[in-house]
């Protein structure tokens, strides 16, 4: 459940120098409405403070510590002022009506909130404060659902030596425009959702259109102590549910059926045998598999479903093992495939050493079925000694991913250069690449940790396109490797997710 707090001041009792905002009343109705309407917030979970434009030191001490006090740990807390902000021996002050609060004191009281995450957005002069220090909430000893979306991630509309500036045109702040623009775009939703992550390169993107036009320019920061990021629901989602088809015989079974659609119908088979066969048998099965599979109907998604929704398939690849082992692994005895005689079958039938076409279906044979799967045998590790190692290997790499990112966040925020960024991530790319290497040479998964196993293998090959990306040999210029790192991000955050949904399956799995 999102909770939340929109302070905004628009009077002053401070004297001169200390203008009053009118234009923030209207910050604080669109910041609600941008909750409300964007994340699917309940009207009901969401305190505006300043509605009667004015928020004295004792107002806003009391209204803030029953909010945070009402938060619960499922919960995420979302924390916005807009007003007055000041700048005073680097450190950065919220301004109320009557007095000034500091910023790291507003921060740090959030960052020990027990929920599992919270963000702080703040419009107002000199916000963004470099010295904020969070705290990383990852534990290495916690499962992958106990951290991945946890921690605290903050918003701020300008460098600290800057000036927040209003637009006019719609009788706002310019940043608050840009933040309630992200935050209700309906084309950020995927499956659902819309992640902190991509709200905020909307932001970013947003805000680069505006410093083009105008004279007083202000750089918006975002530091974030979350590992990931947030996923919030706004939506109701049904994912596209792919057919099982799964078949016995007396001689065969058909273990899966996976479209492979791509400019004609095609699909992939996994056949488990029941005894051991010749290629001429492997024909033989193949002519019998075709008869249903011509009619099978799967698909990845709608969009595929009504493109090809009662056509005959075009292509069958069919791939051929002995036991389930050899499906999960993907080590396989025969392969055939068929197409049909719209296709160039010299391009899909090309023979070798290995392979014939025998009864219009192309098969080959691997010769090196029989040591592969005595070699899965004899190297499969033992799940508990796996799992421990994965998790140890695994976590001091997200730990070095985190802090890569956070060196990265200052580089784009701007308060250091590039040099200075390249220079203090040296040592993690040399242990990113340790760890990544290591992982790698783990033993092979028994069949019960198979997936838990690939998606950490998978999410190990995500944090090392860091490493690829600011390799030092390489010839990427800056803007390509800011390029490539939004979509690493976008990559690394979806493997995260992935492997936080796979430790639940693992502990559930593991209690029953």
């Amino acid at each position: 459940m999102i909770k939340a707090l929109i302070v905004g001041v628009s009077e002053y009792t401070l004297g001169a120098g200390c203008k009053n905002l009118p234009l923030y009343l209207n910050d604080i109705q669109a910041m609600k409405k941008a909750l409300i309407s964007g994340l699917a917030v309940k009207e009901s979970n969401v305190l505006v403070l300043g509605e009667n434009k004015v928020v004295n030191i004792d107002d806003f001490i009391s209204t803030f510590n029953g909010v945070i006090n009402s938060v619960d740990t499922s919960d995420t807390f979302i924390f916005y002022f807009s007003g007055h902000g000041a700048e005073l021996n680097s450190e950065n002050y919220l301004v109320l009506s009557n007095k000034p609060v500091s910023t790291n004191e507003v921060i740090s009281l959030i960052d020990r909130l027990p929920c599992k995450n919270k963000i702080v957005i703040i419009d107002a002069c000199h916000s963004g404060n470099k010295n904020v220090t969070l705290e990383s909430p990852l534990n290495l000893q916690a499962t992958a659902d106990q951290f991945v979306g946890h921690g605290c991630a903050i918003f701020a509309s300008c460098a600290i030596d800057e000036t927040s500036g209003f637009n006019y045109s719609r009788n706002m702040s310019r940043y608050t425009c840009i933040l309630y623009d992200a935050l209700t775009n309906p084309y950020l939703i995927r499956n659902g959702k819309k992640s902190l992550e991509e709200i905020k390169q909307y932001v970013d993107r947003l805000a680069d259109i505006s410093n083009k036009s105008i004279m007083n320019k202000q750089h918006n920061a975002f530091r974030s102590s979350i590992v990931g990021t947030i996923s919030f629901e706004v939506e109701e989602y049904k994912p596209y549910t792919t057919q099982k088809i799964y078949k016995e015989t007396e001689r065969y079974i058909i273990y899966s059926v996976k479209p492979v659609h791509a400019n004609v119908k095609r699909i992939s088979l996994e056949v488990i045998l029941r005894f051991p066969f010749s290629k001429e048998d492997i024909s033989d099965i193949a002519e019998e598999i075709k008869k249903d599979a011509l009619s099978y109907e799967v698909y990845d998604n709608k969009i595929s479903e009504e493109r090809w929704k009662g056509k005959p398939n075009n292509i069958i690849f069919t791939y051929y093992g002995y036991s389930e082992t050899d499906m999960i692994n993907h080590t396989y005895a025969f392969r055939s495939t068929w197409v049909d005689s719209q296709q160039d079958k010299d391009h899909w039938y090309r023979l070798s050493d290995k392979s014939s076409v025998i009864n219009d279906v192309w098969i080959e044979e691997y010769s090196n079925y029989s040591f592969m799967r005595k070699f899965i045998s004899d190297n499969t590790a033992d799940d508990v000694e796996l799992t421990e190692a994965t998790r140890n290997c695994m976590y001091e790499m997200i730990l070095s991913a985190e802090k890569f990112l956070g060196y990265y966040r200052e580089y784009i925020n701007r308060t250091i250069t590039e040099d200075t960024f390249t220079n203090s991530i040296k040592p993690l790319l040399t242990k990113i690449r340790e760890l990544f290497l290591e992982q790698s040479d783990f033993s092979i998964p028994s069949k019960d940790l198979h997936k838990w196993s690939e998606g950490y293998s998978s999410l190990a090959a995500t944090i090392d396109e860091f490493v690829v990306i600011y390799d030092p040999s390489s010839k990427r210029d800056s803007k390509n490797r800011k390029q490539l790192m939004d979509i690493a991000i976008k990559r690394y955050n979806d493997c995260l997710e992935r492997v936080k949904e796979l430790d639940i399956e693992f502990a559930n799995r593991f209690d029953d």
